[in-house]
C-alpha cells in the first residue's frame, strides 16, 4: 500500500455565547426582579494560513497558482495547505507537512455564456481540467468554484466476499472489492483481491483476511489495485471474511468560490 503520512485533524469550533437577562418570580408571589445586560463590542480577524487568495475546505485551504491550456482543456492548479500550527509557520522555504488533509473533489467553472465541471483525480491531487468550447481559454476565465471536498478518515472494515460468484461489495466510500481469482496450491490458497474505486480513492486502504488461518498479504499496483491474500486452512470458505484498513475518503459538499485576482494564465 503507497505510504502516505496523513494528520487527521479535528475542526475547532468557536462558540460565542452571549449574557441575558431573566425574570425570577418568588414562589406564592412578588414582584419580578429582572438583571440587566450591557452588551461588549467584540471584534474578529479572519486567520490567514497561507494565502491572502486561500479557499477554506474543512481543514485545509486551496491556494490557486495557475490557469493554462492543456491541449484543449484548461488546466487549474492548485496548492493545498492543511490548517495546523505548524501550517501557520510555513513559507516557500519551509514548505507545510501532510497537505493531504482535505483535497477538492469537484470544481465548476464559470466563462462567458455557460459552466463546466470538472473532477479532480483523486484526494492529494493538485489540478481540476475542464473540457471547454472551442474559443474559451484562461483568458476567457470568469470564476472557479469548488463544489465539494474530500476528507481522510479512518477506515475499519469487515467485509465478507464469494470466492466463487467475484460479486463486487462495497469495502469503504466509494470503493468496492470482488475476489478476482483463487489459487489451489498444494499447501495453501492464493486469493486475489481486486479494489475498484475512482482514481487514487483506494491507495490509501489495505486489505487482509480475519482469522487465523489467514497468513500474509501483498499489494499489487498493476492491473488496478490487486492484494494477494495467503489461505492456510483446510478449505477455503465461501464468502471469506476480510479487514479493510487504512485511510478512507468522504466526499462533502462545500468549499466555494476561488479568489483568481492574479493567478498566472
Amino acid at each position: 500500500m503507497a505510504a502516505r503520512r496523513l494528520t487527521l485533524l479535528a475542526a475547532a469550533g468557536l462558540a460565542a455565547g452571549a449574557a441575558a437577562g431573566y425574570l425570577l418570580l418568588p414562589a406564592g408571589g412578588g414582584t419580578i426582579a429582572a438583571t440587566s445586560t450591557t452588551a461588549a463590542a467584540t471584534t474578529t480577524t479572519t486567520l490567514l494560513w497561507a494565502s491572502a487568495r486561500e479557499t477554506r475546505i474543512g481543514p485545509a485551504v486551496v491556494v490557486p497558482t495557475g490557469l493554462q491550456m492543456e491541449g484543449d482543456r484548461v488546466l487549474f492548479t492548485y496548492d493545498l495547505s492543511p490548517i495546523s500550527p505548524t501550517a501557520a509557520l510555513a513559507s516557500p522555504d519551509r514548505p507545510p507537512e501532510d497537505p493531504a488533509t482535505a483535497s477538492p473533489a469537484s470544481f465548476t467553472l464559470t466563462y462567458p455564456g455557460g459552466t463546466v465541471s470538472a473532477r479532480a483525480l483523486g484526494p492529494g491531487q493538485r489540478a481540476g481540467r475542464f473540457e471547454v468550447p472551442d474559443g474559451i481559454g484562461p483568458a476567457e476565465v470568469e470564476a472557479i468554484t469548488i463544489d465539494s471536498y474530500w476528507v481522510p478518515v479512518p477506515a475499519g472494515y469487515e467485509i465478507d466476499l464469494s470466492p466463487t460468484s467475484g460479486a463486487w461489495v462495497p469495502a469503504a466510500p466509494g470503493v468496492r472489492a470482488r475476489i478476482a481469482q483463487v489459487v489451489d496450491q498444494a499447501e495453501n490458497y492464493l486469493v486475489i483481491v481486486e479494489l475498484d474505486s475512482e482514481p487514487l480513492l483506494a491507495e490509501d486502504l489495505g486489505i487482509a483476511g480475519k482469522g487465523r488461518e489467514w497468513q500474509a498479504s501483498s499489494h499489487a499496483m498493476s492491473p488496478g489495485t490487486r492484494w494477494t491474500l495467503d489461505f492456510r486452512g483446510d478449505t477455503l470458505p465461501d464468502p471469506v471474511r476480510l479487514t479493510v484498513r487504512g485511510v478512507a475518503w468522504i466526499e462533502v459538499p462545500g468549499g466555494g468560490p476561488v479568489d483568481l485576482q492574479g493567478v498566472p494564465r
